[in-house]
This record gives structure tokens, sequence and C-alpha cells, in this order.
């Protein structure tokens, strides 16, 4: 539990988030003030009213205003392409949400504080800077993309190498050599599939998905990721099955970049499914638009987890010891999204889990 003092009260921060506050006797209006204004993060306090009524010098520095000009002002009163205004305006009780200032990086997050009795006192607003943080970061970012490109051309040209030898280019091999290349050409496109999504995640941070679209056939994309991953449910006995309309019509997307999303959730499916589980694939038109279901009776995702499945680098408790870089459906979401679809999940742990794509059918 957290306490701080403020202006002879106490402030402590409960389990479930919200900040309650107990008055101190004896406590100097002056001598607080000034433990305030010695706070490191930024704080600003806006009564019940909505009107500021606090400000640490922290604050002031970091959003360059004068304390004086905002304390006893509603925050819609305050101009609004000023810092401090968007500061004020942001939701960002549940989790902290950044914004830029004068070329710095800040973190912001709102408490609601109330009294000792449960009485809602007001909100307050922390900030604290993440520049070098964030820095340190794209730095970091910037080097795993330069080093994930210059790993994808040697494992392409080893792939290439190895298709030729199975045509038979080098002469001929035995069944058990082609049985060997066959499972070093699968590791090696597996590995370039984890260096693309490296390169992918980098892409999202810097705000760059690259989609190019093209008049596609989407059953015939469907179809192909379904056989791309057939003999991975053949090799666990899942019953892996799928069911298109005819009439899908064809639409304007990226055939390449659909193929990673349906492929990264049929290959999701199967791999948490135990085996001889099922897979099923559904597609047709609802209500103008593309839906593809993909249900599993897999181990499901924890209730709590559903709202974070999307965010990189997440993975689920329940998915420890299965292989995963936790940026597959981040990316999932980022190319559905830059087609003006959604993508969504629902599940029950233990019993298996169903993702939906929904992206506007086009026939222009």
């Amino acid at each position: 539990m957290l306490e701080r003092h403020r202006f002879g009260t106490k402030m402590t921060r409960t389990a479930n988030g919200k900040i309650s506050l107990i008055r101190q006797p004896n406590s100097s209006p002056d001598v607080m003030e000034s433990i305030f204004d010695a706070i490191g993060r930024g704080v600003i306090f806006t009564n019940v009213d909505g009107i500021v009524t606090h400000m640490n010098s922290a604050a002031e520095d970091m959003l360059d205003v004068d304390r004086g000009s905002i304390i006893g002002k509603k925050v819609y009163m305050l101009p609004l392409r000023t810092p401090v205004y968007r500061v004020l305006s942001e939701t960002c009780r549940d989790s902290h949400v950044d914004i830029t200032v004068r070329g710095r990086v800040y973190a912001i997050l709102a408490s609601e504080v109330r009294s000792r009795q449960g009485v809602a006192l007001g909100e307050m607003t922390e900030m604290w800077d993440i520049t070098e943080r964030k820095k340190e970061k794209r730095q970091w970012e910037e080097f795993v993309a330069m080093i994930t490109h210059d790993l994808k051309s040697p494992v392409t040209v080893i792939n290439g190498y190895l298709q030729m030898m199975k045509m038979g280019v080098y002469g001929g091999l035995s069944k058990k050599i082609c049985d060997v290349i066959d499972q070093m050409e699968q590791s090696g496109t597996r590995l370039i599939s984890m260096i693309e999504e490296l390169l992918e995640s980098y892409q999202l941070e810097v705000g760059y998905l690259n989609i190019s679209r093209e008049r596609c056939d989407i059953v015939k994309i469907l179809n192909g990721c379904y056989s791309d991953n057939l003999n991975d449910a053949r090799d666990k006995n899942i019953d892996f099955r799928i069911s298109m309309d005819k009439e899908i019509p064809q639409m304007n997307v990226d055939p390449k970049q659909l193929s990673r999303v349906f492929n990264n959730l049929f290959g999701n499916a199967i791999k948490f499914t135990p085996r001889d589980g099922a897979v099923t694939v559904t597609a047709g038109e609802s209500n103008g638009n593309l839906c593809v279901r993909i249900d599993d009776t897999g181990i499901g995702i924890p209730c709590k987890d559903l709202p974070r499945v999307f965010n990189k680098y997440f993975r689920s408790a329940s998915a420890s010891g299965f292989k995963g870089s936790g940026l597959g459906l981040a990316i999932c979401k980022a190319i559905v999204e830059a087609h003006d679809g959604a993508i969504k999940v629902e599940s029950v742990e233990e019993k298996g889990s169903r993702f939906t794509v929904m992206i506007a059918l086009s026939e222009e």
C-alpha cells in the first residue's frame, strides 16, 4: 500500500488503484506545499467539479506553464491546444498513455482520489519523463530490425538451394535424404517467418505497415493457408476442416499480408489444440463483410487475458510451454485494421477459442 502526504493529508493507494485521502493533524500547509513540490513526478489535482486546485513545480516545468494561470480554472476552460489541456483531457485511469511535449515524451496516469469514507474528491494526474527510455527502446528495435534483415537473406538462399536439390538439379537423391531436406526446408521457412515477424514489429512501432492492395480471390488465399497448415494438423491427428461460401466476391486486399494473418490464426489454432482435437474454419459474407471464423477445441484463454491477447509481446500464462514470440496476434490485428477491418476473440479456458476476422467486401 502506497502512502503519500500532501497538504496536511495522507493519500493511500489501495489495491484496486483508487486513492484514499485522510486528513492529518498539525500539518503546516507551507511544509506540505514544499513536499508536494519536491516530488520528482509532475502532479496535478482536479476536484469533482473539474477545477484544477493543485499543481506542483515539476508539472509546471514539464508543461511549460505557470500554475497561477491554471489553478482555479475548470479543465474545459483551458486553451484546447495547450499541453496542460491535452494531459488533463486524456483517458488514462486504466493504464498510462504517452504524450510528447516540446520534444520530450511523458507518461500520463490518472487516479481517482477518495476520502476515508469513500467520498469522491477528484482526480490526481501524474506525469513522468520517459524520453530516454523511449529512445533506448527505439535504438534497440532499429538494431533488431537491421540484424533480422541481414539474417533473412542468407536463410532465403539456403531454402532456395534446398528446393533445387529436391528438384534434382544436383543429381538424384535417396528418399531418406529427401525427407531430411523436407525437414530442413520446413525449419528454414519457419525461421524466415520469425524474422519477418520481428521486422513487422519494428515497422508497427514506427507506424509503417506496407499494404499493397490488388484484386484477389479470397477463397484461393484461404485454401492456400489451409494447405500450408494441413500437415501440422495431420501430425497431431487434428480434424482440420474449412468451409467457404462459393459466392464470395473478389476483394481489393493485400494477398501476402492477409495470407500472413490467416496462416498465423490457423497455425495458432492447431498449435494450441491437443492431439485428436478439431479446428474448423468457416468463411462467408455477413452484412456486407467478409467474415472468417476459426474455431478450435484447444486450451482456451483465461478471461483476464482476453483484453491483452493482441498486445505486442503478450503471452498468456496458459501458453507457457508453447513456442512463440508474442508478436503474431499484434501483427494480425495491425494488418486487419489496415484493411479497415476488425478482429476479435472469444474463448473459454480448457474448451477452446474462436477468432473472427471481418473485412468489408468491395466489388469495385
